[in-house]
């Protein structure tokens, strides 16, 4: 779907401690934290143009809109404070029912995002995917298998509720798969595959609800519908390609020549 802007809408989560976070639903993949709001809008308009940049990359179009051309468009308060497994804000795009044209646009950018990811780890070796930058970091294994854990969580959130009405055979198959192997790139790979299975065969009252969910989650009262499933599926991959990006090149800067 082509929309005209004249400028960016930023949709922001605000935390009680004064953390934010930003999204570019539209292009959509860019969610991104921020120590506060100065930050936030120093720092936004060059990630903006980086996202742009990513997605003109993969041939994707974007508006001709410059990247410092922003406006809040929605803000939401947040229970968490952006830690792994807080909530994330619901925006009003995300209660517009999805069509199959967008789904598709949505696994495509996706799609980037995922090969970038295990692009990245490609025959880094095992000393790498398991090495420690930072006690506060996962190792790149470790955010591996986040990733895919979180893709699958994020199929659960528009189902009902799996205790009363069973599991989605699709959800439950690839659960069994990474359940099997202890290799994380592949884990990625089987629950990206679930993923667009999944995304590809929701059916009508799917596409167009908002759920709820209280299984599988501390956070309650958190809202979620199947656009808010597949736009966090790109953001939540883009956010952390960027992190193992970092942790290699700290990694290689720390190793010693071979003699």
């Amino acid at each position: 779907m082509r929309v005209t802007v004249n400028a960016f809408d930023i949709y922001v989560d605000s935390s009680a401690s004064g953390r934010m976070m930003a999204h570019l639903l539209e292009p959509p993949g860019l969610g991104l934290r921020f120590e506060s709001r100065a930050l936030m809008r120093a720092r936004l308009p060059r990630a903006i143009a980086a996202h742009l940049a990513w997605l003109r990359s993969h041939g994707e179009p974007v508006p001709p809109v410059r990247p410092d051309k922003l406006r809040i468009a929605s803000e939401v308060f947040v229970a968490g404070n952006f830690d792994s497994g807080d909530d994330v804000g619901f925006h009003p795009p995300d209660a517009v029912q999805v069509s199959q044209e967008e789904i598709e646009r949505y696994l495509r950018i996706a799609g980037y995002a995922h090969q970038d990811l295990l692009g990245q780890v490609r025959g880094v070796g095992p000393a790498a995917l398991v090495w420690t930058r930072d006690k506060r970091i996962r190792p790149i294994r470790e955010i591996l298998r986040h990733v895919a854990g979180a893709e699958l969580w994020y199929m659960t959130r528009i189902i009902d509720d799996p205790g009363a009405h069973g599991m989605p055979d699709t959800i439950a198959a690839a659960d069994r798969r990474i359940d099997a192997t202890e290799d994380a790139e592949e884990r990625v790979r089987v629950v990206w595959s679930a993923f667009q299975q999944w995304a590809r065969s929701l059916p009508p009252d799917l596409l167009s609800r908002v759920t709820t969910p209280t299984w599988f989650t501390e956070r309650k009262d958190e809202r979620w519908s199947a656009r808010k499933m597949l736009r966090r599926c790109i953001e939540h991959s883009r956010e952390h390609t960027r992190t193992v990006e970092k942790i290699l090149a700290a990694y290689r800067s720390t190793a010693t020549p071979s003699p």
